[in-house]
């Protein structure tokens, strides 16, 4: 990475993802410039405001530079906002394809215009099928457009967007993060870490959809991060465009989790299978990726490494919702 004291934009830098790279960033000595629209916020950014290194725009960024913001003198830009999450993207249903190029053709188009540098975040979700995946892979596109599919449509145009705005000179690389997770992350979009603790934690039915066969490889918040704040330069030299981010060793059943974080939060919540249409609402579905686990190939070339366990992240996110609410979902069903 460049020497610090060099501005980073971070899109989203309130989300969970977001607030993460804004934290990693200022602890390496940057100052960083958030654009969020608070459409997926799970800090409110007070302390953001009060840090004289941040600066804190609430608007959606595609706003932000029509109305005549720019990443002119900025070291670099991480595009990380998004609608995101198979809960949370249901209401976008129709307009979520939209929503997403939307947001990301102007912020190339501004990294190119200024010379920036620019990471965007893609998703696991564009394979659309189950396996080992890896960056080299075809990619599959079911013909059941459901809202997931409409979301890794999405993906997969701004990945085809990056690349190929490369031969117009932008530096540019996607990162594709394989089930995210930790501290802040929110029930409220459907993610299944932080819904099993906060279930756990409060004695109710930890609720197992689809059998629990499904098998996610859980990476730390704080790992990926990592990769941006090591290996982001490297990359941009290189000539990979796409990078699996993930932890193929955290792999682990829906069900074996849901066992796991009863046992090491000694909780006495039963666990349940439902059907995840009852939760939230007949348009939900699963992942094409019943199996979803990462190769890792470019990531671990430049020199990174998931350091962060299974167990390590239960015991995170659970920590953090032991002292505080889920500030997104205090409406949303536990």
């Amino acid at each position: 990475m460049r020497a610090p004291g060099g501005e980073v934009v971070i899109t989203g830098g309130l989300g969970f993802i977001g607030s993460y790279l804004v934290d990693a960033y200022l602890a390496a000595g940057h100052r960083v410039r958030i654009i969020d629209s608070n459409a997926g916020a799970v800090v409110d950014g007070e302390d953001y405001d009060a840090d004289p290194r941040c600066t804190v725009i609430r608007e959606r960024v595609e706003d932000h530079l029509a109305s005549g913001g720019d990443f002119a003198g900025v070291d670099r830009v991480v595009h990380a906002a998004s609608y995101v999450g198979p809960a949370s993207i249901l209401a976008r249903s129709g307009r979520l394809g939209h929503d997403i190029v939307g947001s990301t053709a102007p912020v190339i188009e501004a990294c190119l215009s200024a010379g920036v540098p620019l990471c965007v975040f893609s998703s696991a979700e564009v394979y659309g099928r189950s396996g080992v995946l890896s960056e080299k892979d075809d990619i599959v596109v079911p013909t059941q457009y459901n809202t997931r599919i409409e979301y890794a449509i999405a993906k997969t145009l701004v990945e085809a967007m990056v690349c190929n705005s490369r031969r117009q000179g932008l530096r540019g690389i996607v990162i594709r993060p394989f089930n995210v997770a930790g501290a802040r992350q929110s029930r409220a979009g459907g993610f299944v870490m932080p819904t099993f603790v906060q279930q756990a934690l409060a004695g109710r039915p930890i609720t197992v959809f689809a059998g629990g066969e499904q098998v996610r490889a859980f990476v730390a918040a704080s790992d990926l991060t990592a990769f941006l704040i090591g290996y982001m330069d490297t990359a941009l030299d290189g000539d990979e465009v796409i990078i699996n981010v993930g932890n193929p060793a955290n792999a682990v059943t829906v069900m074996e989790l849901a066992e796991r974080v009863k046992s090491l939060l000694g909780s006495p919540s039963p666990i349940v299978r439902v059907d995840g249409r009852s939760v939230h609402g007949p348009h939900y579905a699963e992942a094409e990726s019943f199996h979803k686990i990462p190769a890792l190939r470019t990531a671990t070339d430049l020199g990174w490494r998931p350091r962060v366990t299974l167990d390590e992240l239960i015991m995170s996110t659970a920590d953090y919702y032991r002292a505080r609410e889920d500030r997104r979902a205090v409406n949303a069903p536990l």
